[in-house]
């Protein structure tokens, strides 16, 4: 979710992308108002891009956008939806072909939603956002009247192909399930749910159909864990609306700690193709080598899983990228670059230096993200856009903790949050103060 502003020079014309339409650019047929793209059904996917678009006259700007994109937005494309019946309903960005933000923080596009058949008229949306692939899940939620018709705007100044879907309900919406992991006795991990619904939303964690004491929040902390903690773990998250039960996943005890193994598969054009064969669930390291002597880590992988970090310009920004990839099949295809000279590649069982620090990590990058998407909705409120250079301090992120609790490193003296970590700025990997070897290497599953 890798593009920032680009001249093309095509046979001696320079043509603007953010501009008026290049020549020969065929306009998006929903380009117009009075053409918008007919979205039916509670539960519906759509998709644009704002390339060859155009902006029609008193077309509306957001108040909350308005800063940001009036004076550089060209472009707009329309759908319409009816409400079949009154609920809530959320609108989520599932898919971006760039990142649509420039390099201070600014969006070149956004999403406004409007309760009305006319938008020619002074009218301020029912939902409004810029569009953010670095935010988790990013979605924007307004309540429905049935029968109603809801205008949905995309407006910028870029051309992103962006995919949405809409759902209307009014019980909770799990946009990010959780997923089955595998670790080694002793080890620790960090079940996580992202929803979506009428707030606030509640959460109890079970094992095997039996709530877990005080485990009530997003996310579901497991440290010196033993084998008779293997098995069946789910989510139920209740609203004013109703409940809903996320798919159970497992969490499965390793004691043979299977070996990894890799081999090369067809590529690409510029990129080498491996096929990493392990245990599922598994974090594995890969490391390089150019003479099976000296092997250093292959920060080839995106430690956040925005696509955003694959422009050049963040290529020298080691923070956002990792030598370890999550094996989330028996059998996961990677890619790494073939740019570089020839070299020996391994795989290895990812070994963190302090299981429980390493894991309070993980915690705190998870609460760090619902943060910035309950800014971003004005759950929290806000008089501006959230952008990459926040920093959240540890008052923010404790409601996302089990029982409100922050965690602080074990071997910090002082057990306390504010001396064992800093959470940094939402794009980069909170840090433990302590110990500097206590590294979050791994990427944001």
């Amino acid at each position: 979710m890798n593009t920032y502003k680009q001249q093309t020079l095509l046979a001696g014309i320079i043509c603007l992308a953010f501009s008026l339409p290049c020549f020969g650019q065929a306009p998006p047929p929903n380009d117009d108002f009075s053409n918008r793209t007919l979205l039916i059904g509670n539960s519906v996917a759509f998709s644009g891009t704002l390339a060859g678009s155009t902006l029609e006259p008193q077309e509306p700007v957001g108040s909350l956008l308005k800063p940001y994109l009036e004076d550089s937005m060209s472009q707009s494309i329309w759908w319409t939806w009816t409400a079949p019946q009154t609920s809530l309903v959320t609108v989520e960005m599932i898919g971006a072909s760039a990142d649509g933000t420039v390099d201070d923080g600014f969006p070149l596009d956004g999403i406004a939603i409007y309760d009305t058949t006319n938008v020619f008229t002074p009218v301020e949306p029912v939902a409004e956002g810029d569009l953010d692939v670095s935010i988790l899940c990013e979605a924007w939620t307004f309540s429905a009247i049935g029968g109603s018709n809801y205008q949905i705007q995309v407006l910028g100044s870029s051309s992103i192909a962006y995919q949405f879907l809409l759902m209307a309900t009014n019980s909770p919406l799990i946009l990010q399930p959780p997923l089955s992991v595998t670790v080694s006795f002793n080890a620790s991990t960090l079940f996580s749910v992202v929803a979506e619904g009428y707030r606030p939303l509640s959460y109890q964690w079970q094992f095997g159909g039996t709530n877990l004491a005080g485990q009530t929040a997003p996310m579901l902390p497991l440290t010196n864990i033993e084998t008779s903690q293997a098995g069946s773990y789910w989510v139920i998250i209740t609203n004013a609306g109703g409940a809903v039960t996320s798919a159970p996943v497992v969490l499965a005890v390793s004691t043979s700690n299977t070996r990894p193994a890799l081999t090369a598969t067809n590529g690409e054009p510029g990129r080498f193709m491996l096929t990493l064969t392990g245990e599922v669930g598994r974090n594995y390291r890969i490391d390089s080598s150019v003479d099976l002597a000296g092997w250093t880590n292959e920060d080839s992988f995106p430690r956040y899983p925005y696509s955003f970090i694959s422009d050049p310009q963040f290529q020298n920004d080691n923070s956002l990228f990792t030598s370890i990839v999550f094996n989330t099949n028996g059998a996961s295809t990677f890619a790494i670059s073939n740019s570089a000279a020839a070299k020996f590649l391994r795989a290895s069982q990812y070994q963190p230096a302090n299981e429980i620090c390493i894991n309070n990590l993980r915690e705190i990058r998870f609460a760090k993200s619902l943060w910035v998407r309950d800014y971003e909705e004005g759950y929290i409120y806000a008089d501006y856009l959230p952008d990459r250079g926040l920093t959240p301090q540890g008052s923010n992120l404790a409601s996302y903790f089990p029982q409100s609790a922050l965690p602080c490193c074990p071997v910090d003296q002082a057990q306390m949050f504010q001396t064992s970590y800093i959470t940094g700025e939402c794009q980069n990997t909170p840090q433990c103060e302590v110990v500097l070897t206590h590294v979050l290497e791994e990427p944001q599953h």
